[in-house]
């Protein structure tokens, strides 16, 4: 029954996740500088002990985002649909 609970809890964890988009808006933005940005910003925030999905960040968001934001972006989020 336990293993049940901590399953049925990891998926509608997983499920809230995906549903949340993140945004990165910066005026005159190239979209290969936000891939440059964002690359830096995953190494200063990876962390080898943290397990994640494939894609998704290995690390602290919230110091992605506080990287994200000194490179001068508005970081924000919206419902993904």
């Amino acid at each position: 029954m336990r293993r049940r609970s901590a399953l049925l809890c990891a998926a509608a964890w997983l499920a809230g996740c995906a549903t949340q988009q993140w945004i990165y808006d910066k005026p005159g933005l190239k979209p290969a500088k936000l891939d440059h940005d964002m690359a830096v910003c995953r190494k200063e925030v990876k962390d080898p002990q943290t397990v994640s999905l494939p894609g998704s960040l290995r690390g602290d968001r919230a110091i992605f985002n506080r990287c994200m934001e000194r490179r001068g972006y508005t970081v924000r989020t919206e419902k993904a649909s």
